[in-house]
C-alpha cells in the first residue's frame, strides 16, 4: 500500500513516463491550482496566467522522460512557470514595439515591389516548411493558425484528446520558430504565427 506522497509521486511519474495521460491527468489536477496561484501572483491577469499555466504542463508533458522519479514535480513545474512568466514580461516590453513595426509595415504601399517581393518570398517559405511538418503536426497547425479552429474543436474533428492537439501545435511552432530563427526573420514568424 502506497500511503507516502512521495511514493504515489514516483508512481505517477512513472505513469507519465509510459505515456499515460491519466496520470498526466492527476498530476495536472493535484498541482495545477498552486502553480496558478504562483504565476498569477506575478502577473495578475487571469487569461495570461492560464496561458503559461497551460505551457508549464505542456512543457512536462514533452519532458516527461527528463524527470527524476524519485525528486518532487512541484519544483520543476516552479522552475519553469517561473521562467515562461519572465519570458511572458519580456515579451510584453516588446510588444508595443512590435505593433508599431507591423502598422508601419501595412502601412507601406501595396504597389511597393520590392515589399511585395519580400511578401512572396516569406509566403513561400512558410508554405515550404508547413509542408515538411509530420502529417499529424501539420493537420494540427493548419486547423489551429490558418483555419481558426479551437483545441477543442481540432480535437473533436481529429478524434484526439486537447493535450495532444496541443503537444502537436507546440512541437510544430518550435520547428518553424527554429527555421525562421536561422534565417533570421524571428520578426515574421512572430506576426504570423504568435500573434495571429
Amino acid at each position: 500500500m502506497m500511503t507516502a506522497r512521495g511514493a504515489i509521486a514516483a508512481y505517477l511519474i512513472e505513469e507519465l513516463q509510459s505515456g499515460s495521460e491519466i496520470a498526466f491527468r492527476k498530476i495536472y489536477d493535484q498541482l495545477h491550482p498552486k502553480i496558478y496561484r504562483f504565476i498569477f501572483s506575478l502577473l495578475k491577469d487571469n487569461n495570461q496566467s492560464e496561458e503559461i499555466l497551460q505551457e508549464t504542463f505542456i512543457n512536462l508533458w514533452l519532458n516527461k522522460h527528463k524527470i527524476d522519479t524519485q525528486l518532487p514535480l512541484y519544483p520543476y513545474l516552479y522552475l519553469t512557470a517561473r521562467r515562461l512568466t519572465i519570458d511572458a514580461f519580456r515579451k510584453a516590453s516588446n510588444e508595443h514595439r512590435l505593433k508599431e513595426r507591423l502598422q508601419f509595415l501595412q502601412g507601406v504601399s501595396a504597389n511597393d515591389t520590392e515589399d511585395k517581393i519580400m511578401a512572396a518570398d516569406l509566403q513561400r517559405i512558410t508554405d515550404e516548411l508547413i509542408d515538411s511538418l509530420p502529417r499529424q503536426q501539420k493537420i494540427v497547425f493548419q486547423l489551429s493558425r490558418i483555419d481558426g479552429l479551437s483545441y477543442d474543436e481540432i480535437a473533436e474533428k481529429l478524434h484526439l484528446s486537447r493535450n495532444t492537439v496541443r503537444n502537436h501545435l507546440v512541437c510544430a511552432l518550435k520547428t518553424l520558430k527554429t527555421h525562421f530563427v536561422k534565417h533570421d526573420i524571428t520578426y515574421f514568424f512572430v506576426i504570423f504565427f504568435l500573434l495571429h
